[in-house]
């Protein structure tokens, strides 16, 4: 049995796409400590042999590393996978550091996560549901209609595609493709909440029923195990709609998706210009993503999935 400290990326969607490093570094009956922010800790509730978790608040925030590291001052980790890439980190104690280090080849994270860990193979993210979780997801969707899923959140205001086209291309959906479709608005982090609620209210005073939904990231993966299609920004959402398997069209502008996109085998991307071109003018980079390139690759997913 092994000591394991995993110190999870600051980042809500690479926190997502590290999951399955820590998977893989994992043994049976080894322990678990995890540190990481307050918005991603439901995500390691259920991981196998949580013992113990941290959280951080902000880049800056390093009582909780010094905490961490007098309660193990007689007994050092047996293993750390740091992939925080935080100077904070030199202060734990372990037998062994497996530390993220800044990429010097452009690659997707996980790719580099994988040969973190040497691990032959590209390493998709493990998401660890728990009844909890499942009987949050089923309150929200008794009745097994399809379910669309919009994550319109985002960590910065250019990320975010402007929230009253997730609202026309969901109107769209749902009463063309999804007819009858329960659609669900999730926020990321709390930072999201406003954004969410006005998709909500645009689509009820279209007649067009639609809910948010006060989910925990965790509840958020169950809840997307149940889904039909998740369209959304470049967030903690769409990463975990894909690792579930679900339809996930993720919308890129000013970020990479060949370092970023979200893993999963029906998982799309979409940008409107190309990255290069995107970081000249970052602001206007989601603008450029139509409403009817977005329902076009949304039905094409679905498509691809067998609803004709």
């Amino acid at each position: 049995m092994a000591s394991v400290l995993f110190l999870a990326p600051a980042d809500l969607g690479e926190t997502v796409l590290a999951t399955g490093a820590l998977a893989h570094v994992l043994g049976a009956g080894d322990e678990l400590t995890v540190l990481t922010s307050a918005d991603a800790r439901p995500l390691f509730r259920s991981a196998p042999g949580l013992k113990a978790q941290y959280t951080v608040e902000g880049i800056g925030d390093v009582g909780r590393f010094v905490e961490l590291a007098w309660s193990r001052r007689a007994r050092r980790f047996d293993l750390m996978l740091d992939t925080r890439r935080t100077p904070a980190a030199l202060v734990l104690p372990a037998k062994q550091k497996l530390i993220l280090p800044a990429p010097e080849v452009l690659r997707h994270f996980s790719e580099d996560l994988s040969t973190l860990v040497g691990s032959e193979r590209t390493l998709a993210p493990t998401i660890w549901l728990d009844d909890r979780a499942r009987a949050a997801a089923a309150a929200i969707t008794p009745d097994g209609a399809p379910v669309l899923l919009v994550a319109p959140g985002g960590n910065n205001a250019v990320k975010r595609w402007p929230h009253e086209r997730f609202a026309a291309v969901a109107r769209r959906l749902a009463t063309g493709a999804l007819n009858g479709a329960r659609i669900v608005v999730l926020s990321a982090a709390t930072r999201d909440d406003e954004i969410a609620a006005r998709i909500v209210s645009s689509l009820d005073a279209d007649g067009v029923p639609a809910s948010g939904a006060g989910l925990d990231l965790l509840a958020a993966a169950a809840l997307a195990e149940r889904a039909t299609l998740t369209i959304g920004n470049d967030n903690a959402l769409t990463h975990i709609a894909a690792a579930m398997g679900v339809p996930t069209l993720t919308l890129f502008g000013p970020t990479d998706e060949r370092v970023r996109a979200p893993r999963g085998a029906r998982a799309r991307t979409l940008r409107a210009r190309s990255f290069e071109e995107a970081t000249l003018d970052e602001g206007g980079a989601m603008d450029d993503i139509s409403i009817d390139a977005v329902e076009a690759a949304a039905l094409e997913l679905l498509h691809a999935g067998g609803l004709r």
